[in-house]
């Protein structure tokens, strides 16, 4: 999009500017152009648009809305990122040939459309990738995880799997999703709706009563649906409700004992348990209207479990014959992370487990943050008991004391699920190294695909690592500007006196980062504190003041009041609530830009 400089695409606000218009860059700091009627054309204060930039002339290209509809917003972020612009026509020419045909006719796919198949997705959900089935088997439970076969579709090296592999992963922000493939697979041909005959590659396991799985098969198959469950439906059923059917309530309930003993062997060999929820904000057309918290539910936790016990069983299945493919790679952690997060729990008051004072093993590491995890949770659990607010910042502290996961044909450990063996398997839609494993677990199985070479997986481990890295910044950047649209709309009906009350999740020596409401987030200024001048604590979870003495510490709750907000920079000012408001001192918060003219 030309950022940072003056030239190609830019994403703009058109802002008032004296007696005139221009174009303000949207999403960063950068230069003010002044616009003319004619080089504006039919945009109006307020509105989003792409403008071109050639030398010293810049002439609207396409308005994309007004700034404070969030879909308008999301929009015009991602093609801010170079996304959001659709297909390319080739690929969307080869996707719109994909014939369907009869799932049952394909040689070899096995039929099992008269099984009792559920879906489990959130709410609102528009892929459909995977789907669970499950039966007791004697003392064992029998787990079938059906995932599409979009190897079935998209053949190695045709324009749908180059423009897949350039994509790595679907970007999801708020209300829309930048995908990975085209509609006509990831909408159609490959999501097991209900009602409809899909093609899948199946894991058929047995889980034994230790959590073991102790016969794997993989094949081809055709699935039907019947119905689509949603994790709140499916809570509300292991709460005592019902669901649609009683053969959907036995399978259910089967995946339940599968997921749990799955989830039990896991945690006897050394995985971590980590705390927290997601916040999903909630739309009504472009408003933002609310937003609340996710909890990891027991309905989660079972779909979570059998899609883990699938890529494990294909990533034994491919070592064991020797196949090069891309793995799921999550180094175990350092010691001096470990030791440094003793430190901070220390310097915040959290009683954790005494450590040896020697050099520990890798999966001794691996334990001891798992068993600091747990004291974190048992910390919260009391602190919520007394009334006390805040403390879930904790919870990233522990997350950053980890190594960070990526793909590689190197390595298929992974020690956050203390896993000798490795790889996602189960959402080929959306991440392209799931399509390279299927590729290479469909050779093994002789179903005359061939499996990728090891270039391909160097270079596709490499390529979706960094733009795993990419979607999750944009990803967080966009959860940041519609919490602050948000904020926003609701600072103009209540104006600046409306209290919150927040937990500080961040310190740098200028300031506190606070978490506040659901899906708010704001700075604070270290001057706010009339402290003197402020200093980090050794392990950088306090801010202190003259004398050593703590002023804000992470996990902290804090009281703020709402000053500024710059939607779209996802940035808002806080004052303490008890501070009255008034005049910046020194420069404003607000970037000073120059103004150049056209």
């Amino acid at each position: 999009m030309g950022r940072g400089g003056l030239t190609g695409e830019l994403v703009v606000e058109f802002v008032p500017s004296g007696r005139g218009v221009a174009a303000r860059p949207a999403f960063e700091d950068g230069v003010e152009i002044q616009m003319s009627r004619n080089t504006r054309g039919a945009a109006e204060i307020g509105d989003l648009a792409i403008i071109t930039v050639r030398g010293r002339s810049a002439r609207l290209q396409r308005v994309l809305g007004n700034a404070r509809d969030a879909r308008v917003v999301m929009e015009a972020l991602l093609i801010h990122e170079e996304m959001g612009r659709g297909f390319p026509r080739r690929v969307q020419e080869t996707a719109d040939a994909l014939v369907e045909g009869d799932p049952l006719a394909d040689a070899a796919r096995r039929d099992l459309t008269d099984q009792e198949v559920v879906t489990i997705d959130p709410q609102g959900a528009k892929d459909h990738d995977d789907a669970i089935a499950a039966e007791v088997d004697g003392e064992d439970v029998r787990l079938w995880v059906h995932i599409a076969d979009v190897a079935h579709y998209v053949s190695e090296g045709d324009p749908i799997d180059r423009e897949a592999f350039f994509r790595g992963n679907s970007v999801y922000v708020p209300g829309r999703v930048e995908p990975m493939l085209p509609a006509r697979l990831s909408n159609d041909l490959c999501s097991l709706r209900p009602g409809a005959t899909r093609r899948v590659v199946t894991a058929e396991m047995l889980v034994a009563p230790d959590g073991a799985i102790t016969e794997s098969r993989f094949y081809r198959a055709a699935i039907r649906s019947e119905q689509r469950l949603t994790y709140p439906e499916v809570d509300g059923f292991l709460d005592g409700g019902a669901l649609g059917s009683p053969a959907q309530e036995t399978t259910v309930n089967a995946a339940r004992e599968a997921a749990r003993r799955i989830r039990a062997a896991r945690q006897r060999r050394g995985g971590l348990e980590i705390g927290g929820g997601e916040v999903v904000f909630e739309f009504d057309g472009g408003r933002v209207v609310g937003a609340h918290v996710e909890e990891n539910t027991e309905s989660h936790r079972i779909v979570e479990d059998c899609m883990v016990a699938a890529n494990e069983a294909v990533a034994q299945h491919l070592i064991g014959r020797g196949r090069t493919t891309v793995f799921r790679h999550h180094p175990d952690p350092e010691q001096a992370r470990f030791e440094r997060l003793l430190a901070q729990m220390a310097a915040l008051d959290v009683p954790t487990p005494s450590m040896p004072d020697r050099a520990m093993g890798p999966a001794e590491v691996r334990s001891a943050i798992g068993e600091v995890g747990a004291a974190v949770g048992r910390h919260l659990a009391a602190r919520q008991t007394r009334g006390e607010p805040g403390g879930s910042a904790l919870w990233t502290l522990v997350l950053r004391s980890l190594m960070q996961a990526f793909y590689t044909a190197d390595s298929a450990t992974h020690s956050g699920l203390a896993s000798a063996a490795y790889l996602h398997f189960t959402s080929p839609i959306r991440r392209y190294p799931d399509l390279l494993v299927h590729r290479a677990l469909l050779e093994t199985i002789g179903a005359g695909v061939p499996a990728p070479d090891r270039l391909t997986v160097d270079e596709a481990a490499l390529r979706s690592s960094e733009r795993e890295r990419n979607a999750t910044d944009i990803e967080r950047r966009a959860d940041r500007i519609i919490g602050c649209l948000m904020l926003d709309a609701r600072r103009r009906e209540r104006g600046n006196d409306e209290v919150f009350d927040g937990e500080v999740v961040g310190l740098i020596p200028g300031g506190v980062f606070v978490s506040f409401g659901i899906g708010f987030e704001g700075f604070l200024r270290s001057r706010e504190f009339d402290a003197g001048f402020l200093t980090l604590d050794d392990a950088e979870v306090q801010l202190l003041g003259e004398g050593g003495l703590p002023v804000a510490r992470i996990g902290d709750p804090i009281s703020v009041r709402v000053i500024e907000v710059e939607p779209l920079r996802g940035r808002a000012r806080l004052v303490p609530a008890d501070s009255p408001t008034r005049p910046s001192r020194g420069r404003s918060s607000r970037p000073q830009r120059r103004r150049r003219r056209f």
